[in-house]
């Protein structure tokens, strides 16, 4: 595996089901409907899984589940079990209603220790940004993520207000869940863009 960054316009999927039990036919299925890559959830997704995903010629994302444990050191041992290359980008997934009962110090703290965690190791730290999160927009920003992912929903503050990084997003969220073609599986439709600031995730290919 290398490090390549993302390409502009690029889909890919992210699929709970596929991490779970995805297999090499769908995966070949995946890459014959114009899909580029793969977005796989860290605890989840084991080897011969990424393996059909290199092998058909697609890239990997690697992603936390929905962060209710910030847990860096974890997310940086699955990455090496899965043999994941330094320098690409490992998602956390920000949303669900108990981070919002967190304090905002006790939130961006947990956030900004996972980060550090995912940097000291080599990778680069991202956040995918859910609804409902308890973030501003200057709050997000500052925090020690290089990367951000706009998800589908609304994403507002605790006040209710718009919440979007001022650096902007390098991938998107395109639609609600659906059943991709003719692979069965459920998955979410993402594009790869660069930000405001040009800057583009990176992922592993084979």
């Amino acid at each position: 595996m290398k490090t390549n960054l993302a390409e502009v316009g690029a889909r890919g999927v992210d699929s709970l089901e596929f991490s779970q039990s995805g297999t090499a036919a769908q995966a070949t299925s995946l890459k014959a409907s114009g899909i580029d890559f793969v977005v796989g959830y860290l605890g989840v997704v084991n080897p011969t899984r990424l393996g059909y995903v290199l092998s058909a010629d697609l890239a990997f994302v690697p992603t936390t589940l929905a962060a209710t444990v910030f847990d860096g050191d974890r997310s940086v041992s699955q990455c090496k079990a899965l043999g994941l290359p330094a320098g690409m980008t490992v998602w956390l997934d920000l949303e669900g209603n108990t981070i919002c009962k967190m304090s905002t110090p006790e939130l961006i703290g947990k956030i900004n220790g996972w980060a550090s965690a995912i940097k000291t190791a080599g990778y680069e730290p991202g956040l995918y940004v859910g609804a409902p999160q308890p973030l501003t927009s200057e709050e997000l920003y500052k925090l020690a993520v290089v990367r951000y992912w706009d998800s589908l929903s609304r994403e507002a503050d605790r006040f209710g207000r718009l919440a979007e990084p001022s650096c902007g997003w390098c991938m998107w969220q395109m639609n609600p869940s659906l059943k991709w073609r003719n692979t069965g599986l459920l998955v979410d439709v993402d594009i790869i863009g660069k930000d405001f600031l040009g800057r583009l995730p990176s992922w592993a290919c084979a």
